[in-house]
């Protein structure tokens, strides 16, 4: 870890140059730290009150960003260790204000897709400052930098003197949460911006629970309008809202029964795994996938790994034999650096993907769910609330641990089978040649594909078996 083999150097001060990538949203852009590029022998001279970067460690960083491409840029990150005057702060010195205002021109010019910036880590780890600098063609322009998150299995989220997070007004209010995740857990949440893909069943049950949890930003995505069969597993709905879209029509009650304050909640009458969709995606601190396909997971994993926006996939799976359903698996899978992708834990493959591009004629006549003849089933799997609310229940617990670490583990994916009643966690690991691995913290320079529905489908059960800008690093 970065700040590990820095803070190693106290008490003198210590430096290191590391690929920047942007990760351009609509309300934020992030500056996503990759690649190190750590300084050689005689490159740099510390002392515990000083830096000193020679030019051969400047050109090096300079040199390797280039090759990286056009949108590669370099953050330099630095300590201010404890010193006989005191414990060091995270904050620009005015000496640091001068070294950048030289450096920072050099480094940005001619580059006018990439992004760079500057951390300073003061003795203590919540002790932080960052900047993001860039050259468009009319000079080098910089902006202070709000929060950094640092992405893993879980996320850690550090403020610095510019952050715009608030606490939430009225304490008392989530006195029995607080109890659980203490005052800072109730902090991010209050500031946590969560998207959700999907406002089916288990989309509103998500909704409705981090909204009522204390969580102050929330965007939904769903395309589709409201069915009469939504009715029977669909919070929040009702038969006066059938032909309305269903992220619009749970507007009025998410408003209501949310208690973060202030709550912001934009259904988004459309695809999250559209072009538009991937961009707004790009402002989410976590996402949670709750869509009922295949294919619209492969953009949603690329997205949590090359972004480092951490997902929560949920779905279930019924396994027919013998003309009847001997088997139910509903699980919770997280998405996030540290983690094993969805290719690897075998949620996502090209057998299922081409199954599910086969349409609904493929093994039809094995989809007799309980003994209910073919033609009564539409060829549809069956979904009911319990099962929407098992998987969406073990989702949330991912959540809390993900954004809040509650426990010291995060779990990778949680299985419960049904008749035998298991909680089982997968042990599978990332495969050797992952192409999801490599694309991590790559943001906008790592290319993924839109999925665009053809045609609204019935949502249900998965089928087959610009505001502060931020920093994130990848764990």
């Amino acid at each position: 870890m970065i700040e590990t083999r820095l803070r190693a150097e106290a008490p003198d001060e210590a430096c290191v140059f590391v690929l920047a990538r942007p990760s351009r949203g609509v309300r934020r852009v992030t500056c996503l730290l990759g690649d190190t590029i750590w300084p050689m022998s005689g490159e740099v001279i510390a002392t515990p009150y000083s830096l000193e970067i020679r030019a051969d460690y400047i050109s090096r960083a300079m040199e390797a960003a280039i090759d990286a491409g056009e949108s590669v840029g370099l953050v330099l990150i630095h300590t201010h260790p404890e010193t006989t005057f005191g414990s060091g702060v995270g904050v620009f010195s005015h000496r640091d204000d001068w070294y950048e205002r030289r450096l920072f021109p050099t480094i940005t010019l001619d580059r006018p897709k990439a992004l760079s910036g500057s951390i300073v880590l003061g003795t203590e780890c919540a002790s932080i400052d960052g900047r993001l600098w860039w050259n468009t063609g009319v000079g080098p322009m910089t902006q202070a930098v709000g929060v950094v998150r640092i992405v893993g299995p879980e996320i850690k989220f550090l403020e610095t003197r510019y952050s715009g997070w608030s606490d939430h007004p009225d304490p008392s209010m989530m006195d029995r949460s607080t109890r659980l995740w203490g005052a800072a857990g109730r902090r991010i949440l209050q500031n946590l911006r969560v998207g959700i893909v999907g406002a089916g069943g288990t989309g509103s049950i998500v909704l409705a629970a981090v909204a009522t949890m204390g969580v102050g930003k929330i965007d939904l995505w769903d395309g589709d309008v409201v069915k009469k069969l939504n009715l029977h597993r669909m919070l929040g709905t009702t038969a006066a809202m059938i032909g309305s879209n269903k992220a619009t029509a749970l507007a009025t009650w998410i408003r209501e029964i949310a208690t973060a304050k202030p709550f912001e909640f934009v259904p988004r009458e459309s695809w999250a795994t559209s072009p538009v969709g991937l961009t707004l995606l790009k402002d989410c601190d976590l996402i949670f996938s709750c869509v009922d396909k295949f294919a619209p997971r492969v953009p949603l994993n690329d997205l949590a790994y090359a972004h480092l926006i951490p997902t929560i996939d949920m779905a279930s799976w019924l396994h027919p034999s013998g003309g009847a359903i001997d088997a139910i698996m509903t699980h919770a899978h997280v998405w996030s650096p540290g983690i094993p992708c969805a290719w690897c834990r075998g949620t996502l493959s090209s057998h299922r993907l081409t199954r599910e591009a086969q349409g609904a004629q493929r093994d039809a006549e094995r989809h007799i769910p309980y003994g209910i003849p073919l033609d009564q089933t539409d060829e549809v799997e069956p979904s009911v609330l319990a099962l929407n609310l098992a998987g969406a229940g073990l989702a949330l617990l991912e959540f809390m641990q993900v954004a809040l670490r509650i426990t010291n583990r995060t779990p990778w994916d949680l299985k419960l089978f049904l008749p035998e009643w298991e909680l089982d966690e997968s042990d599978l690991r990332r495969m050797p040649d992952c192409a999801t691995e490599v694309a991590t913290a790559c943001g906008d320079t790592f290319v993924i594909t839109p999925i665009i529905p053809f045609a609204s489908s019935p949502e249900g059960q998965s089928v087959g078996g610009s505001g502060s800008p931020s920093v994130s690093h990848a764990d």
